[in-house]
């Protein structure tokens, strides 16, 4: 009878513990998909808005414009966001302010050479199933003009768009699941978030989004969003990934940019 009472106490005791840990980890998932969904509709509707302003203000109907200046402010809209909501519950990011050495050069070059091959590999997967062509919001605006539209982009994601995303979704997402799921389920989670808000951009571009060419985009997408939160555990750097960030986009820019040349 009395090692029923202990264990009787034993499941008392743990019981309420195993409740409080199962309702952290439902409130973190809770959260990354608010945080993921008010960051993109927000997005969307800033773009939207800033196009149908446009002409209304005098500055005409070029889409150029509404990439580089809609775009610019959904990009503050992200950091926003994430400001936003560390000043309601903190989480622990690690910044990693500094000259980068050369370990962090080698987790640069490893990053950037794991997004290639993942995206080479992608873009292969995707021709097997169907047309492998997706247009995004900044392929579609450098039409107008590709010299000047993908040369601020370039500056723009290495300067801002780059580090405000990895702000967000590596800092704050990634972090705030970290606390309660561990690194594996908060990079899987956070990777696919990051894919996903990538949708609107293809719907500005005039993209089928129910298209093999977009959901293969998103698939690389996510993929590269894991291999940027990996780099970001083990090197405790949002430094790093937003450099790794910003030089595949640039990258990426570049060669879409020689091939309107």
């Amino acid at each position: 009878m009395a090692s029923i009472t202990k264990q009787q106490k034993r499941t008392a005791t743990e019981t309420p513990s195993r409740r409080s840990t199962e309702r952290e980890t439902v409130r973190s998932f809770l959260t990354a998909i608010a945080l993921l969904g008010i960051s993109t509709f927000g997005a969307l509707l800033i773009i939207e808005g800033f196009s149908r302003l446009q002409p209304l203000v005098g500055l005409g109907d070029s889409f150029a414009l509404t990439f580089l200046i809609g775009g610019s402010l959904a990009t503050l809209w992200l950091a926003v966001v994430g400001v936003a909501y560390l000043r309601f519950r903190p989480v622990a990011i690690e910044y990693d302010l500094r000259r980068p050495t050369l370990r962090d050069g080698g987790w640069i070059l490893a990053g950037l050479a794991a997004i290639i091959v993942v995206s080479l590999l992608t873009e292969v997967v995707v021709s097997l199933f169907g047309s492998g062509s997706a247009t995004n919001i900044s392929n579609a605006a450098a039409v107008e003009n590709p010299v000047f539209v993908y040369s601020v982009f370039i500056v723009a994601n290495l300067l801002f768009i780059a580090p405000v995303e990895e702000f967000l979704f590596r800092g704050v997402i990634q972090g705030r699941l970290r606390e309660s799921v561990g690194a594996i389920t908060a990079i899987s989670v956070t990777s696919i978030g990051f894919g996903l808000t990538h949708i609107p951009s293809y719907w500005f571009g005039g993209s089928d989004l129910l298209s093999v060419g977009v959901w293969g985009a998103v698939l690389g997408i996510s993929a590269t969003g894991f291999i940027l939160g990996y780099v970001y555990e083990r090197t405790n750097s949002l430094l790093t990934v937003s450099l790794i960030h910003g030089l595949i986009n640039a990258i990426g820019i570049g060669l879409a940019l020689l091939a309107f040349l």
